[in-house]
């Protein structure tokens, strides 16, 4: 009984110093931070200095560069888009008529490898050579860059505010391109992918039939995984959670995808996303299947132990993403590298050992490492708890007896 005692005190301790590590880390994030944007701003080496013309919370900014006799030779604008991994900055060099001369992207926070991918497909220099008043909208007049769409749109949204601030700026007002959500094939698929997985995990006539859960698998492998590479990351989950969604109208699929697994999990209780609509537990399913006549299975200490490196990495990568308010930071699952065939040297060796360890072990990546999956698990733990709070607020006697108990 001593011994249940402490080990009840030991976990409360635990949560208690996770729950303050993971506030302290997002207060120090939601700090004002001190940057000087005038960092940003070309040298020219003309001799010409820059002026502010006017400036928009939170970041948005239009200089103009001012000669010795105070001819203007141009304008800088600096806006703030929203990509995969959260704010990025557009730095737009025009002449003095609003014709593009270059774009980049000073400040974001893509990572490397996708970033790289839109620079290799020469995705900036579509701007160039553009005036303000022409036609900038993505999809028509600027191409996406395949497998980097979101931060295509990203930069997109970016281009949109300095272009408005140029024209306004000339006097010749754009009306800023109309954004109408869209809902298409993969928004469809994704539904009856979630539906599916509902009606075969909670409809007792399909409950024993056991291999429904492949058809969700094998739809959530070719939509989610091979097709738009986007299954459910934690990149997702953590740009929502430091208050920085992407833009809705260019990314419905993701609002769907994250809001409809984790509100099913509060709604129903159930994770119908894990080892239902998951592409990554398909592909390793897939690999025990064939490596299963040699399987692994760890002990019952050691499988509880190696359970919890899922919530130690999820707490860890929570807490570098709230204090530098970057998502990126939590880039590292080896689905991304596979489904895109785009990572880093690490990322390329992170998925070789984790399929290679799914020819021995069943779902190592699930069980053992995966973030998702923990956050998943304290969902349910969280509507789990205040279920139970709620229930025993209601029953007073109840509340009493639970007290007696301990």
């Amino acid at each position: 009984m001593e011994y249940m005692k402490t080990k009840i005190g030991i976990k409360q301790v635990v949560i208690s110093l996770v729950v303050v590590t993971l506030v302290g880390s997002f207060i120090v994030g939601q700090l004002p931070k001190e940057t000087r944007i005038e960092s940003y701003l070309p040298d020219n080496g003309t001799g010409c200095t820059y002026d502010l013309v006017k400036y928009i919370p939170p970041q948005d900014y239009i200089f103009k560069s001012v000669d010795a006799e105070g001819n203007v030779t141009g304008y800088i604008t600096l806006t703030e888009g929203k990509g995969y991994g959260g704010i990025l900055l557009v730095e737009i060099e025009w002449t003095p008529d609003g014709t593009i001369l270059s774009i980049s992207v000073p400040q974001q926070q893509e990572g490397d490898a996708w970033w790289d991918k839109l620079k290799t497909h020469e995705f900036f220099e579509q701007y160039v050579g553009r005036q303000f008043n022409t036609g900038l909208l993505l999809g028509e007049d600027i191409d996406a860059v395949s497998g980097a769409t979101i931060s295509s749109n990203g930069v997109a949204l970016g281009v949109y505010e300095g272009r408005a601030l140029v024209a306004a700026e000339l006097g010749e007002p754009y009306p800023a391109p109309v954004e109408t959500v869209k809902f298409g094939l993969g928004e469809i698929l994704l539904v009856t992918g979630l539906l599916m997985a509902v009606v075969f995990r909670t409809m007792a006539v399909f409950q024993k039939r056991k291999w429904l859960r492949y058809i969700t698998l094998g739809l959530g492998l070719v939509v989610l995984g091979f097709w738009l590479s986007r299954p459910l990351s934690l990149t997702n989950i953590a740009a929502w959670l430091i208050g920085s969604p992407p833009n809705m109208a260019n990314n419905l699929f993701l609002y769907i995808l994250v809001i409809g697994v984790v509100g099913l999990a509060l709604l129903t209780g159930k994770n119908f996303y894990c080892f239902w609509l998951c592409p990554f537990a398909a592909v390793q399913e897939v690999t025990h299947r064939i490596g299963g006549q040699i399987g692994l299975r760890p002990k019952p200490k050691v499988y509880r132990f190696l359970r919890n490196i899922r919530y130690l990495l999820l707490w860890a990568t929570l807490v570098m993403v709230f204090w530098f308010t970057n998502p990126s930071l939590s880039v590292f699952e080896p689905w991304g590298t596979l489904f895109s065939q785009v990572g880093t040297y690490d990322q390329w060796l992170l998925l070789i050992v984790t399929i290679t360890f799914g020819f021995f072990i069943f779902s190592p990546w699930c069980f053992y490492l995966c973030p998702v999956g923990a956050f998943m698990d304290v969902v349910l733990k969280i509507r789990k708890g205040g279920i139970g709070l709620w229930n025993r607020l209601r029953n007073p006697a109840e509340k009493k007896l639970a007290g007696d108990k301990t």
